[in-house]
C-alpha cells in the first residue's frame, strides 16, 4: 500500500497542508496514515463491505482527503458529486449502484440527494468529534481482528479503488467516471511541494490527489484562489497547479499581490504588459524596458522555488511571459475523455468476516440510542 510506504519511508515529513480560519495545519505521513487506518476500520465496523460506494460531501481540504483515502483502504469506492449536479440526475445515478455510506459535514449538504432512495445506506454526520470516535471504532476492530485491512487488500487485488466522480453533461444524461490523465503528474517526486487550488469534485484536483498519493510529496491544498498568495509565501512551493476557477483569475491576483505586506509595484499592470512585450520580443521603448525589468519586484510573491506552472486552462501571454521570465516550465495535464463508468458491473461486494466478540462496558465505544446501535453521528438516511 502507498500510504504505508510514505508513512515508513517519510513518516515525520508533512503530507498535506492546509488553512483552518485563521492557522495553518497539517498531517505528516505518518499522522495521515494512522488516521486513516483507523478510519477503514471505522467504516467497516459501521458496516462498509469491500465493493460498495461511499458518497463523501464535506469541504475541501485534510478531512476530505482523509475519508477519501479511508474509503480506498476499506476496499470501498469513494464517490464525489458536483454540487451543480440536477438532484434528479444524483438520484438517477445513486438508485444504480449499492450505497452503503453517505458521509456530510452538515446537513445542508443533503438537499443535494433528495431525489435518490438509499434505504440500504447509513448516514455519518462528520464533524471533528464523529471522526474522531469513528476512528476509535476503527482502532478497535484492529485490536481485535488485526489482519482486516490486509485481508481488504487480498480481495480487492486488481480493482480500481480511485475517486468516482459524477459528470453533468448537456445534452444527455449525467455519468459517473474516473478521472485519468498524463502529462507533468508524472513528474512528481518526493522532495516536491504541491500547491493545488480547486474543489474536490473537479478532475483537475481529482488526479492530482492521486499523483500526490503516488508520488508521496507534500501537498498544500486550498479551495478558493484568495488563499493562494498566503500558502505561497509560507510553503514555498516547487510546483503550482491552479484549477479553472483559480487560473483565470491568476493575473488579477498577482496585479493585486503584495510582499512582506506592500503592493509590489505602483503600476503592476503596465509591468506584465511589458513584460510580455519583452518576451514576445516586440520594439520597446526605455519607459517600457525599465518596467519589464521592475517584475523582478514579483519573484519573491511566488515563494522563491517554483519550477513548474499547471494551469487548468488556456495559458495566455501575460502567463506565458512570465513564465518564461522568471523560468518556469509551463506545466501541462492531459485529461483523458471520460468513459461511462458501471460501477454496479466493476464492482463486486465481498462481505467482511465476523471480527471476534469482546465484552466491554458500555462506555467503552460510542453508541446511540441506548445499548443498542452506532455512535449518535450515524443514521439511517431511509428512515
Amino acid at each position: 500500500m502507498r500510504l504505508e510506504r510514505h508513512a515508513r519511508n517519510r513518516a515525520l515529513e508533512v503530507a498535506v497542508a492546509e488553512q483552518q480560519g485563521q492557522a495553518w495545519v497539517s498531517l505528516t505521513w505518518n499522522e495521515l496514515y494512522r488516521r486513516v487506518i483507523d478510519g477503514a476500520a471505522g467504516m467497516i465496523e459501521a458496516g462498509v463491505n469491500p465493493g460498495q460506494v461511499v458518497v463523501i460531501r464535506v469541504p475541501t481540504g485534510i478531512r476530505q482527503l482523509e475519508l477519501e483515502l479511508a474509503t480506498r483502504v476499506a476496499g470501498a469506492v469513494p464517490l464525489l458529486l458536483p454540487d451543480h449536479m440536477d438532484p434528479s440526475e444524483v438520484g438517477r445515478l445513486l438508485d444504480e449502484i449499492e450505497v452503503r455510506l453517505v458521509i456530510v459535514d452538515h446537513e445542508s449538504r443533503l438537499a443535494l440527494l433528495r431525489r435518490a432512495g438509499l434505504m440500504d445506506a447509513q448516514l455519518f454526520e462528520c464533524d471533528d468529534r464523529s471522526w474522531e470516535r469513528l476512528r476509535g471504532m476503527g482502532l478497535d476492530r484492529r485490536k481485535r481482528q488485526p489482519d482486516i485491512l490486509r485481508w481488504v487488500d487480498t480481495v480487492r487485488a486488481g480493482a480500481p479503488s480511485s475517486a468516482v466522480l459524477g459528470l453533468p453533461r448537456e445534452k444527455s444524461q449525467a455519468w459517473l467516471f474516473r478521472p485519468e490523465s498524463s502529462g507533468t503528474l508524472s513528474d512528481l517526486v518526493a522532495d516536491d511541494v504541491v500547491l493545488l487550488t480547486g474543489e474536490a469534485t473537479d478532475r483537475f484536483t481529482t488526479v492530482v490527489r492521486d499523483a500526490h498519493l503516488t508520488s508521496g510529496c507534500q501537498l498544500v491544498w486550498v479551495e478558493r484562489p484568495e488563499l493562494l498568495e498566503a500558502a505561497l509565501a509560507l510553503f514555498s512551493p516547487t510546483h503550482v497547479l491552479l484549477d479553472h476557477v483559480a487560473a483565470r483569475v491568476l493575473e488579477d491576483l498577482m496585479v493585486a499581490g503584495r510582499v512582506d505586506g506592500k503592493p509590489w509595484h505602483e503600476t503592476p499592470q503596465e509591468v506584465l504588459e511589458a513584460t510580455s512585450a519583452r518576451v514576445a520580443e516586440a520594439r520597446l521603448t526605455s519607459k517600457t524596458k525599465k518596467l519589464a525589468e521592475a517584475v523582478s519586484a514579483l519573484a519573491p510573491w511566488w515563494g522563491g522555488r517554483v519550477r513548474v506552472l499547471v494551469l487548468d486552462t488556456r495559458v495566455n501571454r501575460t502567463i506565458s511571459g512570465l513564465a518564461k521570465t522568471f523560468g518556469f516550465k509551463i506545466g501541462r495535464i492531459a485529461h483523458h475523455p471520460a468513459v461511462k463508468l458501471d460501477l454496479a458491473r466493476e464492482h463486486s461486494v465481498v462481505a467482511v468476516p465476523t471480527a471476534p466478540t469482546v465484552e466491554l462496558p458500555d462506555t467503552m465505544l460510542p453508541r446511540r440510542g441506548g445499548r443498542n446501535g452506532l455512535d449518535s453521528a450515524f443514521s439511517l438516511s431511509g428512515s
